[in-house]
């Protein structure tokens, strides 16, 4: 049975992967931030997956040095040991390397990238959703509890996280990918569409630092086999 490591497995999209892999992996789980910094172990793993990190874009605007120190310093000695011991790593990356240079959240992430081992995938997320107990900072699930106080001109590409799950473990049975790889729906929606189909009526604001557009190109996906099985429009209309 294939030993994995599981980083930041209590959060939203770890705690979805670690329910979904334990039954078929010998799967640890270590969370963050505290013991991802001090990272060491005499395991040798076969496969490292990494998604412990600050992710909140605008937070990051204000507390640059917070990030950095937290998804860069800290991914270190994780990188550090899979670049030592040739083990796989499939870390967290962002739709936001595509604009890194806009915001401190988005160039940890491309920082990420550039440190990484060369047996890794880099996983670039789009917009991660849930019905239930997503972040509590995410568009979604300030729409459903009503406490989003603007809408942006923005279109965005939603993933749900089962779908996010459902692609690592794709990931995990194609051990010859290497690189990076978009992870999203492959659609780009405007995210006043969902919050008028949600029945939320709010100013429009615009904010800096964010690009205006981003869309997955799902082609390396879906020629692993993969494909997407939920749309947030459809979720959204019947919220």
């Amino acid at each position: 049975m294939k030993k994995l490591l599981i980083t930041g497995y209590k959060g939203f999209i770890g705690s979805h992967l670690y329910n979904h892999l334990k039954d078929s992996f010998d799967v640890d789980g270590i969370d963050f931030p505290d013991d991802i910094g001090d990272f060491k172990t005499d395991k040798i793993y076969d496969i490292v997956i990494h998604l412990a990190a600050f992710a909140a874009l605008r937070d990051s605007l204000e507390n640059p040095d917070k990030f950095w120190e937290n998804n860069v310093e800290k991914a270190k000695p994780l990188f550090d040991y899979c670049r030592e011991n040739n083990v796989r790593l499939l870390y967290a990356s962002s739709a936001g390397v595509y604009g890194w240079w806009q915001n401190p959240y988005a160039i940890t992430k491309k920082v990420n990238e550039s440190m990484a081992p060369p047996n890794s995938v880099a996983m670039r997320f789009f917009n991660v959703w849930a019905e239930e107990n997503s972040r509590v900072d995410m568009l979604y699930r300030m729409l459903q509890e009503n406490t989003a106080k603007y809408i942006t001109r923005h279109k965005r590409d939603y993933i749900h996280v089962k779908d996010v799950v459902s692609a690592i473990s794709y990931l995990i049975s194609c051990p010859s990918f290497t690189g990076s790889i978009d992870i999203g729906n492959g659609e780009s929606i405007p995210v006043m569409d969902i919050a008028k189909a949600m029945g939320r009526d709010l100013p429009i604001k615009d904010v800096v630092g964010e690009p205006d557009s981003l869309c997955a190109d799902t082609t390396q996906l879906r020629n692993l086999g993969w494909s997407p099985t939920t749309s947030i429009k459809e979720i959204s209309i019947n919220s």
